[in-house]
């Protein structure tokens, strides 16, 4: 219980290096639904060429791991298949770069009713039928680790999560973390 009598609970996903998420900024019965993506670039098929896309899928944090990564409950839901162009008679410091953005783009298309939701609120039921505002902030990105380099628009001999090169990879001490700016 709070100190104005209101019973809710407490979830705390960190949002960015200094905001966190509480039920307290939100409206009285509201309820977080954190939301969870990945992708990974993939060969299509190697009878086509070798074409390559990035499938981008979300699920719910409030989804038991075992049960999430389970094919069989089908926990995970296609939200886009993105290309991976080549563009002709460019430089491949330049195509990486138009590849980056392209994928920054189709990101920010394809979550636009997701963030629309994490800022607004949308009006839900939940179990027992009763109409919620939920809303549904994206607290984590699966990916390995090229695809970590591509979000943080970072070089591939750069790390995604800190200023450290990959000669640097192995030393004893943590270098400084890669803020957002």
């Amino acid at each position: 219980m709070g100190t104005t009598g209101k019973s809710y609970i407490h979830l705390k996903y960190t949002v960015k290096q200094s905001q966190s998420l509480s039920q307290d900024q939100y409206p009285h019965g509201a309820t977080i639904l954190g939301v969870i993506g990945g992708s990974d670039k993939t060969i299509v098929t190697r009878g086509t060429g070798n074409l390559e896309m990035h499938p981008t899928f979300f699920t719910l944090a409030n989804i038991n791991s075992e049960v999430r990564m389970k094919a069989t409950s089908h926990a995970w839901m296609c939200k886009a298949i993105m290309p991976t162009p080549v563009f002709c008679d460019v430089h491949s410091e330049i195509q990486t770069l138009l590849e980056a953005w392209l994928w920054h783009r189709c990101m920010d298309i394809i979550s636009c009713n997701l963030k629309h939701a994490a800022k607004y609120g949308q009006l839900a039921p939940d179990p027992h039928g009763v109409i919620r505002a939920t809303f549904t902030p994206l607290v984590a990105w699966t990916a390995d680790l090229p695809e970590q380099q591509l979000i943080a628009c970072t070089s591939k001999s750069a790390s995604p999560i800190s200023t450290a090169t990959t000669a640097e990879f192995g030393d004893t001490y943590p270098h400084t973390p890669r803020t957002y700016s």
